[in-house]
């Protein structure tokens, strides 16, 4: 059985929120995207994004296991990024987001991300982060709308019965850590007042940019 809870809010920086998100369990599918700020269209192609590409690596996608779904995953992603630059308003170079995204099948999880929108696993009061920021220096090297091959990080996960996941974009972990995050995330039961909580806190640290957020409870069994 997946449960789970969402959660958005818009911050300082933006006239509109450029955040977008979507889940659907009975898919398997959890997306969060993080349109880029200064860049024109960003909460469009976010929405684009969370459109278009969940469907799309779940109809791809027939096994997780590395390193086919890899494969399967980079060519959405090829595919979505190309898109994404071609029909974008202002041109090529114009516009894009930041992408984490979880397929859950059975017992198992497949990650893909792109940007530095994050996903973490917890697991008996242990935080472990599956995703790696795609940034230097304050600059996306990665992202769905970017020149040249948009290749996301793809990874496979055995889940175990009682497993939290945690998609969110960099609203909320700019504002809280780490450790903030593993003790809230296993503060209660109730994945809905878990995510209440983690937009308290973000907002409690001085949130300024777009904030959204996916906590998904993995309670076993076949899954989809």
């Amino acid at each position: 059985m997946i449960t789970y809870a969402t959660r958005t809010r818009q911050g300082r920086l933006h006239a509109e929120n450029q955040d977008r998100l979507a889940a659907d369990a009975a898919q398997g599918t959890f997306i969060v995207a993080d349109g880029i700020g200064g860049l024109a269209d960003a909460a469009a192609t976010a929405q684009v994004v969370v459109d278009e590409f969940p469907a799309h690596v779940h109809a791809r996608v027939t096994t997780l296991t590395v390193p086919e779904v890899t494969a399967e995953v980079s060519a959405v992603a090829a595919d979505l990024n190309e898109r994404v630059r071609r029909t974008a308003r202002l041109g090529q170079g114009t516009t894009g987001a930041a992408i984490a995204l979880l397929l859950l099948r059975g017992d198992r999880a497949l990650t893909v991300h792109l940007g530095d929108s994050r996903i973490y696993l917890a697991r008996d009061g242990v935080l472990r982060r599956l995703t790696d920021d795609h940034s230097h220096e304050g600059r996306l090297t990665r992202y769905v709308g970017m020149p040249g091959l948009a290749t996301p990080e793809v990874s496979v996960h055995d889940l175990r019965a009682g497993d939290r996941l945690l998609l969110c974009t960099d609203g909320l972990n700019s504002r809280v850590d780490d450790v903030t995050l593993a003790d809230l995330l296993s503060s209660t039961d109730d994945v809905a007042e878990v995510s209440r909580r983690l937009e308290g806190a973000a907002v409690a640290g001085g949130v300024i940019d777009d904030l959204s957020l996916i906590a998904v409870d993995y309670g076993g069994g076949k899954g989809v």
